[in-house]
């Protein structure tokens, strides 16, 4: 029984020292497809794909810039020249997306995740780039 009490006062200790010292983080916005739409064709704002390039070349949001989530930590000062801008970082779902605003914003980038990707998005697209 002690052992447990010590455990769980252990357990409770690290959680609480978690959120002390995890406070400069916080969570990537997300927005919907309407929202994004809305944003599309604003000069502030940059879209990114970070789909493969397949995914990219079958059906992409006009304009938008492709840096696969995979490479994006290696790519990222390719996006120094849109950093005062707001990026809304696109996936086919919703998933690398949310990841690759992670890795943004640690970069001290303004973004936001389109929730739900391509799958659900309203606005315009184009085909075979």
């Amino acid at each position: 029984m002690k052992n447990i009490i010590i455990i769980a006062v252990i357990g409770f200790l690290g959680i609480y020292l978690y959120k002390i010292f995890n406070t400069g983080s916080s969570a990537v916005q997300s927005i919907d497809s309407a929202s994004g739409a809305e944003l599309y064709g604003n000069a502030d704002v940059v879209f990114l794909d970070v789909r493969t390039v397949e995914e990219h070349r079958a059906k992409a949001i006009p304009g938008s810039q492709l840096i696969p989530v995979q490479e994006l930590e290696s790519r990222v000062d390719e996006l120094q020249p849109v950093k005062d801008k707001k990026i809304v970082v696109y996936c086919r779902s919703g998933n690398r997306s949310g990841t690759a605003a992670d890795i943004l914003q640690k970069h001290g980038f303004n973004v936001v995740n389109l929730s739900g990707g391509m799958l659900q998005w309203g606005g315009p697209s184009e085909t075979g780039e």
